[in-house]
């Protein structure tokens, strides 16, 4: 082979040594790749016993972060669970070896592989720009009075409007310069925004169902007047700090919308607090005062199924939180009150809002105005905002207007179970299959004459 190398002209010698370590090169990339750090990276979530310490060891590349970022992680003694919550960024090649390394360290209390969040929520578009944006409170019937909506006008009647409440909304992006919008009272407290059409989209028809302007144009929030809107976005964090970043800027008394799901172990969309650094953030929330609410999803779940370990159970544990599922709205073609098919449900569900046809911002089916620079403008409506995204919002408003109304009155805020069993008590009671359970839909001149009642006002 030497003398065969040697009889070569010079010329191909050099093409022969180049093939060679050209075929060195991809041999030792493809050895190397699946452990790549700057490749395809997972999160795994880890949660350590008390006394328990996180031991990095093993050949895979791994990045430890803090997962409630603003938490001072000490002694893992410190009875706060937040302090023994920690994120793993891992190969993702490499993901499932490392998972089964942490389960098997004594130290690990529970571990596993974050899922992907979505957005529980449908849209569409079409192209209808007027000179001035009319208004489209004519199409917000579930405002309205029961048994179609949660009489809002009831609660406004008393001066009631969401003064001295703070609202906090938990998804992904927002339009704070929607024209409907009290831009001035949009803080943004936590995470990246999501740049992404959708995720815009959806954080803005929320926003418009409880806080849009009352302006003579456009919808009409359930609470116009709340004292500040808080957004907190999971781009770029988990999504139990960015439910902890904006809860620890708030107050007992205010109100406080997760707009997430997560795929759950039969492959479904469920609740977030499934995962239970998401639910101790929310338990340790209302704990503080906040009330909580939170979409059921929309996998058509039963949540009491055996497959979720009771964690959806009451009687084996409890949030705190308002969780939300979505039934018809009255309108042709839908059962009033009735569990949407796709609307997850079960003992654990407490109460529901419409789930289809809802009126508020962005998406463009009702109204669309697009700009010279970019594909949406701030003048965007729908009257399409559905999934139990539509319905969470008119529930998270409903209990802003009741905290609203107590405060005035009381001086001090209702206790955040107390306002979950208000609104399930005085509801208009669920259509339908009642096997199915997704709760009454809110009613806010019943929740209030039993308030009145309850306190002699």
């Amino acid at each position: 082979m030497r003398r065969l190398y040697a009889e070569l002209p010079p010329i191909w010698r050099y093409v022969l040594l180049a093939a060679a370590a050209i075929g060195l090169w991809f041999v030792l990339r493809w050895i190397d790749e699946e452990d790549d750090p700057h490749g395809d990276r997972v999160a795994i979530h880890v949660k350590l016993r008390l006394g328990g310490t996180l031991h990095p060891t093993g050949t895979i590349p791994t990045e430890i972060h803090m997962l409630f970022a603003h938490h001072v992680h000490g002694v893992t003694t410190d009875l706060d669970p937040r302090s023994r919550w920690w994120e793993l960024d891992v190969p993702a090649a490499r993901a499932n070896a490392k998972l089964g390394e942490l389960l098997a360290d004594p130290g690990v209390e529970e571990a596993y592989l974050e899922p992907a969040y979505t957005l529980p929520s449908a849209g569409a578009v079409a192209e209808s720009c007027p000179i001035t944006t009319p208004t489209y409170d004519q199409h917000q019937d579930y405002l309205g009075p029961a048994p179609g909506g949660i009489d809002a006008p009831r609660a406004w009647a008393t001066g009631t409007r969401g003064a001295g409440v703070q609202f906090a909304d938990i998804e992904g992006g927002w339009n704070a310069a929607h024209e409907d919008l009290p831009g001035e009272r949009i803080v943004h407290v936590a995470g990246r925004p999501i740049i992404d059409a959708s995720w815009r989209a959806h954080g803005t028809a929320v926003l418009g169902e409880v806080v849009g302007r009352d302006n003579g144009k456009g919808v009409i929030g359930i609470a116009p007047d709340v004292d500040r809107v808080l957004t907190s976005s999971i781009g770029g964090e988990s999504v139990a700090d960015a439910i902890d970043n904006a809860a620890a800027q708030l107050a007992p008394g205010d109100v406080l919308l997760i707009e997430l799901q997560g795929t759950g172990p039969r492959g479904r969309y469920i609740p977030v607090e499934y995962w239970d650094d998401n639910f101790e953030a929310i338990q340790i929330a209302v704990a503080r005062g906040i009330v909580v609410v939170e979409a059921a999803g929309n996998g058509n779940e039963d949540l009491d199924h055996p497959a979720f370990k009771r964690k959806f159970d009451r009687r084996s544990r409890d949030s705190g939180a308002i969780l939300v599922g979505a039934g018809g709205p009255p309108r042709p073609g839908f059962i009033d009150r009735a569990k949407l098919d796709f609307s997850n449900y079960g003992s654990r569900v407490d109460v529901q809002g419409w789930g289809r046809k809802v009126t508020t911002l962005d998406y463009g089916d009702l109204q669309s105005c697009k700009g010279a620079d970019r594909g949406y403008t701030d003048r965007h409506y729908t009257g399409e905002f559905s999934g139990t995204s539509s319905a969470s919002p008119i529930v998270a408003g409903a209990a802003i207007l009741v905290e609203s109304y107590v405060r005035t009155r009381l001086g001090t805020p209702l206790a955040p179970l107390a306002v979950r069993a208000l609104l399930r008590a005085t509801g208009t009671p669920q259509a339908g299959d009642l096997h199915k359970q997704i709760g009454p839909r809110p009613d806010l001149a019943r929740a209030f004459d039993r308030l009145a009642a309850s306190y002699a006002w």
